[in-house]
This record gives C-alpha cells, structure tokens and sequence, in this order.
C-alpha cells in the first residue's frame, strides 16, 4: 500500500499491469494492445477531469500565479504505455526493472525438410535449423533467492527431531547423497520433464507442435509454498520431434549441466541478492519426477513394455504375471553401468537388462538413476490401479452378484452429498458396462481420488466379507498412508502387509498367468451344445455374469517399491506429478487463443517466465489468511465472547466474524468437522469462526467416535447433546485440515473418512 508521501511512477505501475495481465497465458497480444490504448483513454480522461476541477478552483478563488499555471501544466500526464507497446519492450522492460529472467535460443542440429521450388516445381531436400528455449537455472535461482521470503522459507528448513519421516531430509538417501550428506543447506532440485499437445488434439496441428517441456521445483521450499504452481520453474522447452532428431537429451540439457557443475562445486557460487554482500550458495540435482514413459525414455531404458520393465530390479514379466508381489535382484549404479556397457558391445543384450544407453542424469554429482528416480503415485494409483480395482469391483456388484444396477450407480454418484471441500472433483457419471472390464473409467485422477473415497458409500448393500470390496478396502488402507505427507516407521511395516495382502487377493480374483488379453477361465456350469448354441444376448449375459480375469499392469509392481521409496526418500506426495501437470495448462491456454504458431516454443517460453516473475513478486505480497463474508466487531459483543477472552483477548478488542477463513490451502467453515485428538481419534464440527490479527479462533462442538468402519474406510461419528463448545486455534489443530461430513446411500449415519491416516 503506497504512502501518501510516496512518489507513483505510472510507468511501472503499467508494467505491473500488463505483467499481471499476461501471466494467465489466456490473452492475445493485440488484446494487450487494446487493453493499453483504452487504459491511456482512460487516465487522460481522468487527468482533463482533475485539470477541469483545478482550473475551476483556480479561477474561482482568484488564484493566478506562475505557480498555479505550472500546476496545470504538470496535470497533463504522458502515455506510461509508450515503452510497453511491443512484446519485445515489454520483456525488456521486465528483464531490466522486475527481474525477469528470458528464455535463451539454444541451437540443436540441422534437419532435412522437403520444399517446393517454384522454378523446377520439384520438392527438394533443404537443411532447416532446430532450437529450443533454455532458461539459465542460476539466473533463475538467483531471482528466487532475492526474495527475501522465500530465502528465508529456503535456510530455515531442518530434518524432522521426531522420528517421522516427512521430506527427503528425513529419508536414507539424504544421508548417503555425497552434497547433501556434507551440506545440509544445499538447494536440492527436483526435476520433471514430460511432453505436452498444446493445441486440440483433434484438430490438424497435433504431433508437429508437441513440446518436451523441462521443468524444476526446489525442494527446501515447505509444503504449502512448494504446492503453490508458482514454485515450479521452467527449465527447456524444445519440440519433440527435435529431440529425436537431435540425438536425445544430452544436447537439451548440456547447458543445465554445464551450470549444476558450478553449483555443485565445493565453493559454490556467489551472486548479488541485493543484502549488502555477496551470498553463496550450493545446488544439486536429487530427483527425477516423471510418468513411467518419460521416467524410461530418459533414464535409457527399453520402453514400459519391455520383458524387464522395472527401473528398481531386475523382475521380469513372466516372474510378475505369477506372483505379483515377486521382487527381484535390486538394481545398483554399478549394475547399471555393467549392464550399458554390455548392450553397448552388443545391441542383442538389450532385451535382457532393459536398457538402451547411459542415464544422462548421472552427469550430476550424487544423482542416481536407480535410487532418485521417483514412481508416480498419481499415475500409478489414481490413473491405474485404482480404475483397475473399481472397475472389476462394479462388473461384480452390478453382473455377478445383482446388489444394484448400473443406472442405480451412476444415480448414486450423482446424488451423494459430497460437501464444499470435495464438490470440485466429483466423479463423472459416464459409466458404461464397456468400462467395467478392467479399462480405465472416464476419471480424472482427483476425480478417480475422490470415488475411491466415496466408494463404500455408495455401495452399502454389498456383504462386507464380499472379496472385491475387500480388495477395494485394501487400496483405500494403502491410498491413506502414502498419500500421507508424514509416515512412521511402523506405518510403512503397516504398508507392506497391506500391498501383499492386495496383490495377493488381486491375483486370485482377477489374474490368469500366461494370458496377454481381456480373458475369463471361469467354467460354465453346463456345456453349449454345439448343435443348439444359446442366443447372442444369453452368451452376452451368461459372460457378463462371470469374474474378469485380466492381465495385471506394471503399476501393480510399481507399488512393491513404495515402502523403500517411504524410507529413503520421505512422503511420496511431494513427487507426484499431478502439480507440474497443472503447469502445463498455461502452455494449453496460450496454445488455444495464438494464432500465429511459428516458433511457438519461444512464445510459450516468453510467457511461462513472464508467468514465474509475476509469481515470485507476488510472493512477497501474499496474505497468509483470506476472509470470505468478515464482519468487524468487538469481543464484548461476540456471541461467544467468554470464549474468546478464555484465549486471551480482551473484551475491547476488535475481531472478525466470517463465514469462512482460507489458511495455507485449508478453508475452514461452519459445517466442515476438524480433528481435535488423533489418539483416540476426536472430531468435531466448526459452528463459528472469529479471525483476530494472524489468528482464527474456532468455535467448535465435538462428536462421540463409535467406531472405524473398514467398509467405508471411515469412522462413525455422532452428535453428543447437551455438550458445551470449545474453542481452538487453527495452529492448535494438526496437519489434517477440514473434512466434510458423509452418509452411506438411504442411511442416515455419519462419517468422517480422513485422506491420510491419523497420528
């Protein structure tokens, strides 16, 4: 907020503008322009308006000084678009006031196009040039680290003194790192890279405008400043063809390489921040986050298809199709290396190590691909085995055991009370008897998230000794822990069994050794006779009517590896690739509203950064509370007031009723239940909320715990009459947040299912 002593410069206050304006991706350049020419309109009109008024007050108390005429004139205001005009001044602007940090050209290689000579009308072969964008990461950290906010989230984070496992401070690895181990404040950086279509992929540029997008987040940064998308960074953006054409990765990320060989250094380096001396600092790669494709393509690997699919050990297909808990000899860098060098001498071998080449990453001091290369929960659970699991359980609710029809189903989904918190990812209702098969549903995975969730409310009617809600009863215990941002040593024990127990049960359900397709062994009752064969719809029916056996995916495997993932690396949640996926959609925005798609990689890399500046400056300004329908009063007229003065305020003191308060991600409303004692556990339901300085004061009325149901994956709750409230802190509650409450279908019970387990 601006002084009224304080100068305004118009120029970068419209700098500000347009940077805000552009950073959404979604707006055209000519738009801008448009923008900037009714904006100028407008503070003219504002300024003649002002002048008119002075003038008018001049005149009329008689006023008429050299004075008085030079401040007319100064009311005359000057364009403060006229150096903004253009994307080039505006990026230059940003580069030299704000601190934005632009994309640099990067040659690749030549490749051969074919062009029509208007002279022979023949096509002929023409060299064309191919680039990518690159953004220099000590540039990057440096901006960061001139944040005086962040620099401080940054040096203040510790491993945990509790014995739980949170971060990657708290795993084995961070003990075995040669950097980290020595230097514990050392940046550690988190890489992700994927491919993205930023235009319709129905339409006619789909594959020739596919980009390889590089990003990295830090992981020093907490929790809730490292979910924000505006911690993650972009690193190369490069069409993906080109990389193909260019020899791989190894060109894309030389230049990343050639600057993490300083920052790994053991002096550092030492940059200006702006503090008054020079500030050394350290960085390091750590982990690589990626889907299974991307994690393989730049580890070297054969594809995800491969007969040794595993980047962890040396399983193969056969031994996993029999056992899906088998294990096999764990992977080493030593290994890995024999193993490249064999395939190297000879193509053949390839098959049977599963690799094609050397991990370009281990050009980085530490980094190892058979350690730091992360699974993906998100891919391997949300958008797989939990599609999987639910899938095959409704075909055998719905066409084995007739507990309910489909349409009952898709009604159930449509009608459940989901509650404020989790209404945004509601399940879509297509469900198709096609889709019951083992297939992946139509789900998003915060939506597939939130079925598996529901899934036992929905379904109250199935037996609970029923195996498939067993198996579904199985995933939800395991979703809870690693899903967890903080787990106990026992709590990965607990991990184990429940993996073993549900491969176990998967494989006796639904697996048939040896079978590549979609097949079902189970026997029929009586034979067809071939002389008289049933009709189409009883052969349809008589199979719907049976158990799918299918052939069990490498997410199945995946998951074996998350206890040791738990141990070494910490929670598993701060890898997942869904938030670098939700930075893809500012290339999506841009690429459905740009019309002009020549260097389209350069563009989408000019607006990413512009994107980050527009982030980090916005870091500095970020409130840590947002209030929704606050009202001011003093604690002598509050309606529970004795309660507040119990906390310590004074009955003059100003505080402010809301209807909500939004805390680091978590909003806390009436309505909403919160946990108030993990032991036993506690929960109870938020009537009032008071907001006084950095502090929300909530009213609450605890209810009575029965029980945890497994079926529901939940615990019943019920309303204790006659109890007085309490009042807490938000600070004085835990990491659980708020959860709504839910009813099983036609019932009329509550309860409360948490989303990661209580401790």
């Amino acid at each position: 907020m601006l002084t009224e002593d304080e100068d305004i410069d118009l120029v970068k206050s419209a700098g500000k503008m347009i940077l805000n304006i552009r950073q959404t991706g979604a707006i055209t350049g000519s738009a801008v322009e448009r923008f900037q020419d009714e904006c100028f309109k407008m503070v003219k009109d504002v300024a003649k308006v002002m002048k008119q008024k002075v003038k008018k007050f001049l005149v009329e108390e008689n006023i008429n000084t050299p004075q008085s005429r030079n401040l007319l004139r100064e009311l005359c205001v000057d364009d403060p678009f006229q150096l903004l005009r253009t994307m080039k001044q505006q990026l230059k602007y940003f580069a030299e006031e704000l601190g934005l940090v632009p994309p640099e050209t990067k040659f690749l290689a030549y490749r051969t196009n074919y062009k029509l000579n208007p002279t022979t009308l023949q096509y002929e072969p023409t060299r064309v040039p191919m680039s990518y964008q690159y953004i220099p990461v000590i540039k990057t950290l440096t901006l960061i680290m001139s944040n005086e906010k962040m620099r401080n989230l940054i040096e203040a984070k510790t491993p945990s003194a509790d014995g739980i496992i949170r971060s990657y401070l708290d795993g084995t690895r961070a003990q075995t790192h040669p950097l980290v181990s020595r230097h514990p404040k050392i940046l550690r950086l988190q890489l992700y890279w994927d491919d993205i279509e930023v235009v319709n992929p129905l339409g006619s540029k789909t594959t020739i405008h596919k980009i390889a997008a590089f990003y990295f987040s830090i992981q020093n940064l907490p929790p809730v400043e490292s979910s924000q998308l505006s911690s993650i960074f972009l690193l190369a953006l490069a069409f993906s063809e080109d990389i193909k054409y260019a020899g791989g990765f190894e060109k894309i990320l030389a230049p990343f390489f050639a600057e993490l060989r300083r920052l790994e250094s053991e002096t550092g380096i030492m940059i200006d921040i702006g503090i008054g001396r020079p500030f050394c600092f350290r960085a390091t790669l750590t982990v690589l986050c990626a889907d299974t494709l991307a994690a393989h393509d730049i580890m070297g690997l054969l594809a995800p298809g491969a007969r040794h699919f595993c980047r962890f050990c040396m399983v193969s297909r056969a031994t996993f199709r029999a056992n899906l808990n088998a294990v096999s000899v764990r992977k080493t860098r030593a290994m890995l290396d024999e193993h490249v060098r064999l395939v190297e001498e000879s193509l053949n071998l390839s098959t049977e190590f599963g690799v094609r080449k050397n991990c370009v990453l281990h050009l980085s001091r530490g980094f190892d691909a058979t350690q730091d290369v992360i699974f993906d929960i998100f891919h391997d659970l949300l958008e797989g085995c939990c599609h999987w699991v639910v899938s095959l359980a409704l075909h055998s609710f719905i066409n084995v055991g007739k507990y309910f029809t489909l349409r009952d189903f898709r009604g159930r989904v449509e009608a459940f009370n989901y509650g404020v918190i989790d209404i945004k990812n509601k399940p879509s209702v297509n469900f198709t008897n096609d889709s019951l098969k083992g297939h992946k549903l139509k789900q998003t995975g915060c939506q597939m998230w939130c079925l598996i969730r529901i899934f036992g409310f929905l379904v109250p009617e199935v037996p609970e000794d029923d195996d498939n809600l067993k198996l579904v009863n199985l995933l939800q215990s395991i979703l809870l822990i690693v899903f967890a941002e903080a787990v106990r040593p026992e709590d990965i024990v607990r991990l184990e069994q429940l993996i073993q127990e549900h491969h176990s049960l998967f494989q006796r359900l639904h697996v048939t050794p040896g079978f590549d397709v979609f097949a079902d062994d189970s026997d029929d009752e009586e034979g067809d006779d071939p002389d008289d064969p049933p009709h189409p719809q009883e052969a349809l029916d008589r199979q719907l009517r049976r158990n799918l056996k299918i052939n069990p995916g490498n997410k199945l495997h995946h998951m074996t590896h998350y206890p040791e993932l738990l141990r070494s690396h910490g929670s598993l949640i701060r890898y997942w690739c869904a938030r670098y996926e939700g930075r893809h959609q500012i290339f999506c925005k841009y690429g459905s509203v740009c019309c002009n798609f020549i260097n389209i990689v350069k563009s989408m890399a000019q607006m990413y950064q512009i994107s980050t500046l527009s982030g980090i400056l916005k870091t500095t300004k970020r409130e840590d509370m947002e209030l929704q329908g606050s009202e001011n009063i003093t604690v002598e007229f509050a309606r529970h007031r004795h309660h507040l003065i119990e906390c310590g305020l004074r009955p003059e003191d100003k505080v402010c009723d809301v209807e909500a308060v939004c805390i680091g991600g978590e909003t806390y409303r009436p309505g909403l239940f919160v946990i108030v004692d993990t032991t036993t556990p506690t929960f109870a339901i938020i009537q009032y909320v008071y907001v006084k300085d950095k502090h929300a004061y909530l009213i609450l009325m605890p209810w009575r715990t029965v029980d945890f149901e497994r079926r529901y994956c939940a615990y019943q709750v019920v309303h204790i009459p006659d109890t007085e409230p309490i009042i807490l802190r938000h600070s004085e509650l835990g990491r659980h947040g708020v959860i709504p409450p839910w009813n099983p279908c036609n019932q009329r019970s509550t309860y409360i299912a948490p989303r990661t387990i209580l401790f």
